[in-house]
């Protein structure tokens, strides 16, 4: 996965609504940290490995992965914020085996516990790395993920041509 190449498209989609909406002057961190919760609660309710009490399956793939591109969007955000854009990120083989250990449910109380606070540059790099393995253990690979959020940063484009 270009991560560089995903920052910079964040940036350019950020730049745009700040601008378009004349927020230059407002802080959006605690927005955009509680738009990612919303989204990562999203992604839970379509993968339904929460809801114990139901025999539904969980939404089809191609569901769950706009869900969790919607999140990849704000947690793209908040690392530009923090200026913490210069990543190495691991091989999927390695999140797969470090995300082998931990429970789908356990990893989202995780990233909520985590998305409800400031980071520091390092706590974001543990964060980023922690949202990439919850892509990897619902059974994404990194060439998935950059392709849907290729698409979907376009419709939020799209959506700013149209004033969503």
């Amino acid at each position: 996965m270009k991560i560089e190449k995903l920052f910079s498209m964040q940036n350019e989609l950020n730049t745009r609504i700040v601008k378009e909406h004349n927020l230059e002057n407002i802080s959006l961190s605690n927005q955009r940290r509680l738009a990612f919760l919303v989204e990562l609660g999203e992604l839970a309710n379509e993968t339904r490995c929460f809801k114990y009490w139901s025999k539904r399956p969980a939404s089809e793939k191609d569901v769950i992965l706009e869900e969790y591109v919607d999140g990849l969007h704000f947690v793209l955000s908040i690392g530009l914020e923090l200026d913490s854009t210069e990543i190495d990120l691991p091989s999927e083989v390695e999140l797969i085996e470090k995300m082998d250990k931990m429970e789908l449910n356990q990893l989202f109380l995780s990233l909520y516990q985590q998305g409800a606070k400031s980071f520091s540059k390092q706590e974001f790099y543990l964060f980023l790395n922690e949202f990439l393995g919850l892509g990897v253990k619902l059974g994404f690979s990194f060439r998935e993920i950059e392709e849907a959020y290729l698409k979907k940063n376009a419709v939020n484009h799209d959506r700013q041509d149209s004033g969503y």
